[in-house]
């Protein structure tokens, strides 16, 4: 029963969230993309560390691109989600530059990411996690 409860307010909070992303204007959207990456690069933490995890955005949400390719002109390895539909499992796995993402495979919903069966390195199982 209570795992009922929480499926369907998961379900209507998303509905709601994703219904007030669609009544911000492209242009506000952009705004507050710029001011988060500005206030994501000059933290200490995004400075100091070498690997950096980050989703890559949908047309709805906050664009994550110049972080993306500040991350790689900067030197340091970033990974990006993949998540595996037989097992409701995330990894975060290695992406090798900026202009592969234009190449990666949509899933059934509408999210780039490598494919099930592409090896990558998973930033778990190979390097250390800190907590920001």
């Amino acid at each position: 029963m209570a795992a009922a409860a929480v499926r369907s307010a998961k379900r209507s909070l998303r509905a709601e969230l994703k219904q007030r992303l669609r009544a911000v204007s492209t242009e506000e959207r952009l705004r507050q993309s710029h001011l988060l990456t500005q206030k994501v690069i000059s933290h200490s933490q995004y400075q100091k560390s070498k690997r950096i995890s980050i989703f890559l955005s949908m047309p709805d949400e906050i664009e994550t691109e110049q972080i993306i390719k500040d991350i790689f002109r900067r030197g340091k390895t970033c990974f990006i989600p993949r998540y595996r539909f037989q097992s409701n499992h995330m990894d975060m796995v290695k992406l090798e530059s900026p202009e592969e993402i234009s190449s990666l495979p949509k899933t059934t919903w509408n999210i780039l990411q490598p494919g099930e069966d592409d090896i990558r390195e998973e930033a778990l199982s190979t390097g250390e996690c800190y907590g920001v």
